[in-house]
């Protein structure tokens, strides 16, 4: 009886820690192609605003038009600086724990 029981701890635990990293492995597959996805996005996003400045520089009337886009596309570089790092936080935190975990 206490061979049965211990039979069962055991595949208990190898179960449930499979499990845990099944999950975990499909976790890191889904960020990396978040981030992926969004690193492409916000590379577009920057070309984009430096295009637009170039447009908005190369104009040359309507200086009180080029300071309301110029000041319009610093606040959009802003944000998107804001939105990187918080892109940039939980990897940080993914990679600080990948680093404690040992390696063969």
């Amino acid at each position: 009886m206490f061979w049965l029981a211990l039979a069962f701890f055991v595949v208990a635990v190898v179960g449930s820690i499979a499990y845990a990293a099944i999950r975990a492995w499909r976790l890191w597959r889904t960020l990396r192609g978040a981030s992926r996805r969004a690193g492409d996005a916000l590379d577009r996003v920057t070309a984009s605003a430096a295009a637009a400045e170039a447009h908005a520089t190369s104009l040359s009337g309507g200086t009180q038009r080029l300071t309301a886009a110029t000041a319009s596309l610093q606040v959009a570089l802003a944000e998107l600086q804001a939105i990187r790092a918080a892109v940039a936080e939980p990897f940080a935190l993914l990679a600080l724990l990948r680093g404690a975990v040992p390696r063969k």
